[in-house]
Parts: C-alpha cells; structure tokens; sequence
C-alpha cells in the first residue's frame, strides 16, 4: 500500500479546514472582494485542467492525479485510478496523464491506455481543452455581461449619445467629493446647465476651470444643491511650461506657495514669473495613476496663459444605465465578442513580451531613482516624454489582476469584475497554446512532429530528455518575468484611472 495515499483522513481534514479559515480570514481583513477574485481565478484554474481530464477519459488514457496548486499536498481523496485534491501553492493546476512522454514510466498493464500511445487527433483534442475550456469560460462570462448590460460592449459610445447616466466613480481630491457627489448620483444640472450626454457634459466642464459652480443633483430620488469649484488638469501646453509634469497631472500644491485648497494656475503663474528655472517640489495627482505624488525638483521653463495652459476637472466617470440583450442576442453577440477579444489577445502578445516586460522593469528602475534622492532633468525630461501609460503596457502578476478585480469587485463592480476575467481567460487560453514546453502549445508541436515522422507506418517517438534544457528555460523566463511583476505589483500597485 502506498504509505502517501493512506495518509490519516484527520490530517487532511485539519488541513483543509486550516485553508477554509484562511480563506475566510482573507475575505473579513481583505475584503469580500479579493475572496471573489481569488476564488474566481482558482476556478478558472480547475476548469482548465477539468477540461483536459474529461477529454482525456473521454479518449480513453489513464488520469493518475488532478490537483489544484504545487508543492505539499493538504487534502486530497482516491476516486477509482484517480487521486484528486489541494495542493498547497496556488499559482496552477494539472493533470497527470500516464505516458506522457517516453521518460514517464507506465505499468505494462497501463501502457495501451498511456497518452504516448493513442491517435494524433485524440492527442490534439486532450492538448487543446484547456485553452478551448477558456474560451468558453469567455463567452459565458460575456452572455452574463451582455443579459445585464446591452451596451457594455456595444460599438457605439453612449457618452455621446445618450443622456441615461449616473456617476460610476468620484475621484478624490475633486470638485465632486467637495460637492458630496457619490457614485450613483444623477447630475441633474452644473453652472445652470441642465442634463446632456456625457461628453457634452465634459466639453462644458473643461471651460469650467477655476470657477465656482452650483451643483444640483439626484439622491434617492431627492434633489440636493452644494457649491464647488473646478479643479484644474495640466494640457500638454501647461505641462510644456513646467518640466517634470505631463498633461493630465492636477496640482495640488507647490513649494512655497501658500494657498487654501489646490492652487489656480493663474496663482502660480503669478508665483512662478520670478522663479524660472529654479527646482520646486510640486504635490500632484498624477496622470498615469490618479494617485497624490510629490515630484521633487520640478523646473518652470516658461508659463502658458491660463485659458492654455489648464481645462476644468469635475472628478466623475459615467455609469451608462441600459438594458440587456435578450438571450438568443446575447448568446450571438457573445460568441461574437469573445472570438473578437481572442484574435485581439493574439495579436497583443508580441507587444506585451517585449513592450511590457521593458515597462515593467522601467517601473521598477522608476522606483529606485525616486527611492535615491532627488530626481535629475533628465529624469523629470524622462517623465514628460513618457506619453506611453506604463500602467497599461505592464505586464501584471496574479496578485495585480487580483487586486484590480477585488477593487471593481469592491466597488459593486459586476461587469467589470466579470470583463477582467474574460480578458485574463482569453490571455491564459492564447498564452498556453504558444509552441513552446511545458506550454500546451510546445506538447502539440511535439505531437504534430512525432505525427509527420511517423508517416509511412514507422513510428517515431521524440525523445524529451533533449527538450528538457528548453523545457527548464522557458520555465525559468516565466518565473522571472512573473516574479518582476509581483515586484513591481507590489511596489507600484496597477491602477488604469
């Protein structure tokens, strides 16, 4: 008897029960958010490798273990040949077939059953579930979306033409918070203007800036009125004039500038005329993050008119009220989209390899330069010519699509919730396909080979002691990659604005 397999169950049940009070623990000090999301992305996990189990049994091979997680096993049960349960690491899962390659060892009795053994198409079809079982968790997520919201992923833009919204965010620091707006209010009229679409709304507001506005809006069904004024966002002409700040930044104080609340441009412009190439620390919202940042050294090089150099920021994003599709839509619609979001995944790996990884370790040598003191010109020049939105072009860990996801998920955030995660299962379903081991994609490349040198009636078996060095690079480049990103996840948490 397998003295592993015959484990006291209370030990296993002490341990699963310690995971059940961690997760518990995650979801009372963390939030019910990051529950969802790591219990969504194990899920995910499962239903890939639950893909490439039924087909194999389907097919007729022998599956010997089906676990979630690496490393120390905490539970687990025998089912018929199959031992199933949780391993201690959650970053995968899999699924052990017999025979995989000809360095696993296979009783003779379960030879003819081993993977090594059956037709190229069955191969393929076992190879291929897991990335297909993405796909599919794809298209579901996206019917879910589209029965809830017709027009999430709609071609048109609702800013532009409808007039059916709410607030869906209210940014810190902002005219909004000032006035007490929270999400879910309706605007009912801004400076005396009534109602408009979206962009109309934003059109108004940019002239707007500096001014000192009436605010009437909708709660519950009830009007209120308050007093604030616009804030101020950089445009790339008054960003021009101040190196070390790009378009989009907000001001919020400068060194040596009193004021009450955040300073006009106009004050500083007053401020500045006579401290022309001279290093001020100026406290911002930044741009790329929406987060308060304090850009030491900064340098006025020449200032703009007000009405150029600044556009009025009121704070708020719309939440886009509409109807679902129905179901025979929605299900069309869906396939649609989520075919359209894989060929979109394809194309943006090459992108992502290079571009991402480059911004990523961009953001991590950001990190250190601000960590050592203050910044050059060069570095601050550096900022300026950074139109990119690293945030964007990074590549993120689990624990950074963790975090976006249990922030949406926090913020009662459905759609978006499941949106991120048809876009994670698009990238995992593609990412796993590309040919090269221990990626599915490198297991079809060996099977396609092995096929095409066994025409003829000759069989060929590759031999994977060869492909092993490539095997461990490969495995290597991903744990570097991944464990950047986890870094720099941590350090410079993602955000999109």
């Amino acid at each position: 008897m397998n003295p592993r397999l015959s484990a006291s169950p209370l030990g296993d049940h002490t341990r699963l029960a310690v995971l059940v009070a961690l997760l518990v623990l995650l979801g009372v000090f963390a939030g019910a958010g990051w529950l969802v999301i790591v219990l969504s992305l194990v899920a995910m996990l499962f239903l890939h490798e639950l893909g490439h189990y039924l087909t194999a049994r389907w097919t007729g091979m022998k599956v010997s273990e089906f676990f979630i997680g690496f490393g120390p096993r905490l539970w687990s049960f025998r089912r018929g040949e199959t031992e199933y349960g949780v391993k201690a690491i959650w970053v995968g899962a899999y699924v052990r077939i017999v025979g995989m390659n000809n360095l696993d060892e296979v009783a003779p009795g379960d030879e003819p059953r081993s993977f090594r053994q059956q037709s190229y198409p069955r191969k393929l079809l076992v190879l291929t579930a897991g990335s297909a079982m993405h796909f599919v968790i794809v298209t579901v997520l996206l019917f879910a979306v589209l029965l809830g919201d017709g027009t999430v992923l709609g071609n048109r833009s609702d800013a532009d033409v409808t007039q059916n919204w709410v607030l869906a965010t209210v940014s810190t620091d902002s005219a909004a918070s000032a006035a007490g707006l929270q999400p879910g209010d309706e605007l009912v009229s801004v400076a005396g203007v009534g109602r408009t679409t979206f962009t109309d709304f934003s059109h108004l507001v940019r002239k707007l800036a500096g001014s000192e506005v009436e605010v009437v809006y909708r709660r519950d069904g009830v009007a209120h009125t308050a007093v604030a004024r616009v804030g101020e966002r950089l445009t790339a002409a008054g960003a021009a004039g101040i190196m070390g700040l790009i378009e989009g930044d907000r001001i919020l104080a400068v060194e040596g500038l009193e004021s009450v609340g955040a300073p006009t441009y106009a004050r500083l412009a007053a401020y500045g005329r006579d401290r022309i190439g001279e290093p001020l620390d100026f406290t911002i919202v930044d741009a790329r993050t929406g987060r308060p940042a304090v850009v030491e050294g900064a340098i006025i090089t020449d200032l703009a008119s007000p009405a150029d150099a600044v556009g009025g920021f009121f704070g708020v994003s719309a939440d886009y009220r509409a109807d679902g599709l129905g179901v025979v839509q929605s299900a069309g619609e869906s396939v649609r989209l989520a075919a359209s979001i894989v060929r979109d995944v394809v194309f943006a790996i090459p992108p992502v390899v290079t571009d991402g990884l480059g911004g990523t370790l961009d953001g991590l040598r950001g990190d250190d330069q601000a960590a050592g003191g203050a910044p050059t010109a060069r570095e601050l020049e550096s900022r300026r010519l950074d139109r990119s939105q690293p945030d964007e072009n990074r590549i993120l860990s689990i624990y950074g699509v963790a975090r976006i996801g249990a922030e949406a998920a926090s913020d009662g955030g459905v759609a978006q919730v499941l949106l991120l995660l048809a876009y994670v299962n698009a990238f995992i379903g593609v990412l796993n396909l590309l040919p090269l081991p221990p990626l599915d994609g490198g297991h079809v490349v060996v099977a396609t080979y092995e096929r095409i040198r066994s025409i003829g009636g000759r069989t060929h078996r590759v031999d994977a002691a060869r492909l092993l060095p490539l095997t461990y690079a490969v495995v290597a480049l991903l744990l570097l990659v991944g464990g950047v990103a986890l870094v720099r996840d941590i350090l410079d948490p993602v955000s999109f604005g």
